[in-house]
């Protein structure tokens, strides 16, 4: 058994194995930006950041409207301010957070277990009309 090189052969599956490690470590301090153009909308950044995203555009405003509060107007038709670096929220932690979180992401917050609700039920024998 040649033990010089069983070691170098350790040695490498510690420094292989922790290559992810660091990876993903490093990753979260890198965040993307987005400057704003004259004439951008916040629909027109969603589709140029995120094209193939699978989550509804109204998820991914509500995440850049809480990641960039300083980059809209205060008043109600909230604008976005042209020359506002805009930091792009991480999509895998969007995805994580709605598709893994115990609910439909169409239902709004209102989980009705697939059942019938009580009104449901109550019109079940009603006849109905075209």
């Amino acid at each position: 058994m040649n033990t010089p090189m069983t070691s170098v052969r350790a040695f490498l599956c510690c420094v292989l194995l922790s290559v992810p490690v660091l990876a993903l470590t490093a990753s979260p301090e890198q965040r993307s930006t987005y400057k704003v153009v004259s004439g951008d909308t916040l629909d027109k950044v969603i589709r140029k950041t995120m094209p193939d995203s699978p989550l509804r555009v109204e998820i991914l405003r509500n995440a850049f409207v809480q990641q960039n509060p300083q980059a809209f107007t205060k008043s109600p038709p909230r604008a976005l301010m042209a020359g506002v670096v805009l930091n792009i929220p991480n999509h895998d932690e969007l995805l994580r957070s709605h598709m893994t979180s115990g609910r439909a992401s169409g239902s709004g917050g209102a989980y009705r277990g697939g059942g019938y609700s009580s009104a449901d039920l109550e019109r079940k024998n009603w006849v109905r009309f075209p």
